[in-house]
């Protein structure tokens, strides 16, 4: 898949309206559908769509992972792969307005037939990869709330992947168990921000704030 840098998609985006746009934290337990359902939404939204990959191929099944997401994605979509600064990522996107300027560059995505929307997947990879980069639990919180600050105040649509981790088995370990508690903040603080939240159960869409998009419905 084509991949670009936040900072040359910004000219491309930067003539969304400035109000806060539609953001819709899909939620989960594994393979519940939460991935299929945002990315049923984002690419309801027109054509100059964006997808913000968290995760890194550090192994032969993670990259055979990659590559089903890629695949199932199509065409359409420019890849933005960060692992640990979403938040730059995201303002990439959003433009200059978003609280940081960004340079100016030649638009990379055909005419919009409708509004951009981007697509952050997933919010569980990205805590691993910054714990994994011996980040602290305060440090890893504050970039969730810089996302959650940058949700609040979004300039184009955005659909945010995440898992809901802590309704197993308790982990034995103690790391097991810090990723739980961090996932578990994490998710309180962007459902809190998001406009809307959508439980994926078993492939179906169920709305815990907000509504359920009509491109996820049915």
């Amino acid at each position: 898949m084509p991949e670009s840098s936040p900072a040359t998609l910004a000219a491309s985006i930067s003539s969304v309206d400035a109000a806060p746009a539609r953001t819709i934290l899909f939620t989960g337990g594994c393979r519940s559908g939460k991935s299929g359902l945002a990315q049923r939404w984002v690419e309801s939204l027109g054509t100059a769509r964006v997808y913000i990959a968290t995760g890194a191929a550090r192994d032969a099944e993670m990259a055979e992972r990659v590559r089903r997401h890629q695949a199932a994605r199509g065409t359409g979509w420019r890849t933005v792969e960060e692992q640990l600064d979403v938040c730059a990522a995201l303002r990439g996107c959003m433009g200059p307005g978003a609280g940081q300027s960004a340079p100016q560059a030649a638009p990379q995505f055909p005419p919009q037939s409708g509004p951009p929307g981007v697509l952050l997947d997933c919010i569980t990879l990205w805590l691993t990869n910054r714990m994994l980069a011996g980040h602290d639990d305060a440090a890893i919180l504050r970039g969730v709330e810089e996302l959650a600050a940058l949700l609040r105040a979004a300039t184009v649509p955005v659909a945010v992947v995440s898992n809901e981790v802590g309704w197993g088995v308790v982990p034995e370990t103690p790391l097991g168990r810090r990723f739980r508690d961090l996932s578990g903040e994490a998710n309180q603080l962007l459902a809190a921000a998001c406009t809307d939240v959508i439980l994926a159960v078993s492939g179906l869409p169920l709305a815990v704030k907000g509504g359920v998009p009509a491109a996820c419905a049915g």
